[in-house]
């Protein structure tokens, strides 16, 4: 335990400090994916589906994990759901950190590296980001870590169920990328079989639990499509995955080195160190199991830069890699345990002092209590159903994106506000036509509610009462 009093220190640390943040500096859920997350997961649990539910209406992009897992623990917890849920996704950060620590520390047997990995990583703006907001990236890459610390001992009794039970949360978070440890075991054994560097016998029975393991949660997908039929393949597939790799949808724009530069802004003289640590992988090692345990990450890595979406925290799982490799250099220094030891409490220091001499750690929010979040909660209650027209420079970029065919199927269901769906309780209807919403002004039924801009206000007539202005913003009942 002594020996790794610096790490269990440093997860105490983190936790408390970010559930201070949570209680002390309470914000609503933010647009999109906090607000889009809690929703699906809240119908979700409502209506008894194991399918994601979007307003109703079944939303067949991603697998059912993680909506699900947050709609329970807003259920269930008997404290404020922005609370609870963000609790929910820190105490699932920790349990990453650990399976991080756990994973270098096997390899390396320093625990200095182990420990500046995590602290690297944890103080990225990204990770930080991530630790706070619900998301299902902690899923994906917890799915991986603990798929990869279990994986050694999978075959018999409970490791085999445990390594399985870390590749189901990875696929059914996110789907067909939750298969990327088994991808690159299938590869290694394949080329160590190949090359004669292991026997049929060993590579028949690594070979038969990855199948094993692989086919069980193909199931999913046999069933989905025999359910669902084309659309899920449309969605599924076709929009979600295909499409994100082979188009910028959505305005995910970046130039060719985008994940490059932004490693580079994340761990900063890190990312240059790493250079050096993988050389020093190739030129310490002659064990292509070796070099792939601590190179793990990197073929993610090149091939996420051949990816046209650009998104900023599909970086995520990338960072403690080249964390890793960046102070791997300390392996070399294992003997003289005192420098180690000061070269790890000076580098934690530079990382963490900045956070908190400006309180900038505290000062960064991702939401706030804004006009949105004020008509939403006015909303709430009063309207059954509100017809919003999106804002002038949404609808704009929307158009820009439809003649471009950068939109997918569910493109136009999150409108530029999806948070104001969960708190106002309503079904919302996002339109982007002008002429449209003018024509819903007009025929509406009884009780529906409009939300437009002050931009759009000379565009309209009509003698709705107003409920509530705030802001830009307008709420209107008939």
């Amino acid at each position: 335990m002594k020996k790794h009093l610096l790490i269990i220190l440093f997860l105490l640390f983190y936790f408390g400090i970010t559930a201070y943040k949570f209680v002390a500096y309470p914000t609503p859920f933010y647009d999109w994916d906090e607000s889009i997350y809690v929703q699906v997961g809240r119908e979700m649990v409502r209506a008894k589906s194991i399918v994601p539910l979007w307003q109703g209406q079944y939303w067949l992009d991603k697998p059912p994990l993680v909506p699900l897992a947050y709609g329970i623990v807003e259920t269930i917890a008997p404290i404020k759901p922005e609370l609870s849920t963000r609790l929910f996704t820190l105490s699932l950060t920790i349990l990453l950190f650990i399976f991080i620590y756990y994973f270098y520390f096997k390899l390396t047997k320093n625990e200095f590296i182990s420990f500046l990995t995590v602290v690297i990583s944890a103080f990225t703006t990204i990770f930080l980001q991530r630790a706070q907001v619900l998301n299902v990236d902690i899923f994906l890459f917890l799915g991986w870590m603990g798929y990869l610390v279990f994986f050694d001992s999978a075959g018999r009794g409970r490791h085999f169920w445990l390594s399985f039970l870390f590749l189901a949360i990875g696929v059914l978070s996110k789907s067909l990328l939750g298969f990327y440890p088994v991808l690159l075991f299938l590869g290694l054994y394949i080329c160590q079989y190949l090359t004669k560097s292991i026997s049929s016998k060993k590579f028949i029975e690594i070979s038969k639990k990855l199948i094993i393991q692989s086919s069980i949660l193909l199931l999913w997908y046999v069933g989905m499509f025999l359910y669902f039929k084309y659309p899920f393949i449309q969605a599924h597939f076709l929009d979600s995955h295909l499409k994100r790799v082979t188009a910028s949808i959505e305005s995910h724009f970046g130039k060719r080195t985008f994940y490059i530069d932004l490693l580079f802004n994340q761990i900063g003289l890190s990312a240059y160190l790493s250079i050096i640590g993988i050389v020093l992988v190739f030129k310490k090692s002659n064990n292509l199991i070796s070099k792939i345990y601590y190179l793990f990450f990197v073929p993610w890595f090149l091939f996420l830069n051949l990816t046209k979406t650009k998104i900023n925290w599909y970086l995520y799982p990338i960072i403690p890699q080249f964390a890793f490799l960046g102070v791997y250099l300390l392996d070399f220094v294992r003997k003289k345990v005192i420098v180690a030891l000061i070269i790890s409490l000076i580098t934690a220091g530079i990382l963490v002092y900045p956070q908190f001499s400006k309180n900038s750690f505290f000062n960064t929010q991702y939401s706030q209590y804004d006009e949105n979040y004020a008509i939403a909660k006015a909303a709430n209650g009063r309207c059954t159903n509100i017809q919003m027209l999106v804002d002038p420079d949404s609808r704009k970029t929307h158009d820009t994106l439809q003649s471009m065919n950068l939109l997918i199927g569910t493109s136009e269901w999150w409108g530029n506000h999806p948070a104001i769906v969960y708190y106002s309780n309503a079904k919302v209807d996002f339109i982007y036509s002008v002429n449209h919403f003018s024509k819903l002004l007009s025929n509406a039924p009884s009780k529906t509610c409009f939300i437009y801009y002050e931009q759009d206000k000379e565009s309209f007539t009509h003698t709705l009462s107003l409920v509530k202005h705030e802001k830009d913003l307008y709420l209107y009942t008939k």
